[in-house]
């Protein structure tokens, strides 16, 4: 069993991440796991936009400095807590993802073992790191609450980010037709390669315009939109009847996602019987034990599996250069999903 000693990226204070954040030990020992929880050698850990939020003191969920930053990892299990066995089948050496409270950006973490998932034979872990948040997130909406069907019309609006990847990706899987909106050429040629029909750039010129000319504008089946601002209402306008409009976030925002949360005529559900839906994932998962969610999460995992589904990681960066990893992330030049690497691959590495 380790302690967890050892460097990580810590936030000293609430604040500008540029300011507050630094490559230090963490404020305490990753403590030895208790009932119900996993230990776990962290080998990857996903960033995420509402981690730099979170940082910064702008997300819903707060948290009191200093504390480690960023919740999505996969790694090692080094120690089970009681209980885990028997009840999860989970045993150290296993190697797991999921998402902690104690921080990923150390090396050792603290998983509980109800929300933790087998790492697949031929999943790389960097995928592993990136996946519960982007896939959970999107399958919920989508599927659960989108009622998304083969044969119907998708628009993702923030396509080429985390979750905009993943509806892609999920949407194409399940036999819609995708449209893909992003705000340059080159985020538009990474949806096309992960199987978007239809590509429309929404930061150049009438985005209205651009859904007619493309032929989708009222006749959109379901909208998925992290996005908000002076987008969603245009989104909203392009469904058609009994049209699905869900709401993940408002990353328009940037670091002040609330000046993103659109204001737009009621009536316009109203019309063409059209519903608004809100996927609040995070708070969901757990009202139910996660039960629900790790039937979500199984049925990706198999449809990445047999190949019908593909993740996209664009670039993984190390522990010593966290800070380029999250300018990519609040510059918006993130294409997918990005990783930090954090321990090595390795099952022999010596315990910290």
């Amino acid at each position: 069993m380790s302690s967890g000693l050892g460097l990580a990226v810590v936030a000293s204070e609430i604040g500008a991440w540029r300011e507050v954040l630094s490559l230090a030990p963490p404020p305490s020992p990753c403590p030895a796991p208790g009932e119900g929880e996993l230990q776990v050698r962290v080998l990857s850990c996903g960033l995420a936009f509402p981690d730099v939020l979170t940082v910064e003191g702008k997300h819903i969920q707060k948290k009191a400095a200093p504390f480690v930053p960023a919740s999505e990892v996969c790694g090692i299990i080094s120690a089970v807590g009681a209980g885990v066995t028997s009840a999860f089948g989970f045993r150290e050496g296993d190697r797991v993802f999921g998402t902690t409270n104690s921080g990923g950006l150390r090396q050792h973490t603290i998983l509980p073992a109800m929300g933790a998932y087998k790492l697949p034979d031929g999943v790389g872990v960097d995928v592993g790191a990136g996946f519960e948040l982007n896939y959970g997130t999107t399958f919920h909406g989508l599927v659960d609450l989108g009622r998304l069907r083969a044969g119907e019309t998708l628009l993702v609006l923030g396509a080429s980010g985390g979750v905009g990847m993943a509806a892609i990706d999920i949407g194409v899987a399940l036999g819609a037709e995708v449209v893909a909106c992003a705000s340059t050429a080159a985020k538009l040629a990474a949806c096309e390669k992960a199987g978007a029909a239809t590509l429309v750039n929404y930061a150049e010129g009438d985005f209205k315009q651009a859904l007619k000319d493309v032929g989708v504008y009222g006749s959109v089946d379901v909208v998925f939109d992290p996005v908000g601002g002076k987008f969603s209402e245009t989104a909203m306008r392009s469904l058609g009847w009994g049209g699905r409009h869900v709401v993940v976030g408002f990353a328009a925002g940037g670091a002040n996602p609330k000046s993103a949360i659109p204001r737009f005529p009621l009536n316009l559900a109203l019309l063409n019987e059209r519903e608004i839906l809100g996927c609040f994932w995070g708070a969901w998962k757990f009202r139910d034990g996660n039960e629900t969610n790790r039937k979500n999460i199984d049925r990706c995992l198999e449809m990445v599996r047999s190949g019908k589904m593909n993740p996209v990681v664009s670039h993984t960066y190390a522990l010593a250069d966290y800070a380029s990893a999250f300018d990519a992330m609040m510059s918006r030049r993130v294409v997918g999903k990005i990783t930090i690497k954090v321990g090595d691959d390795d099952a022999t590495a010596s315990k910290l």
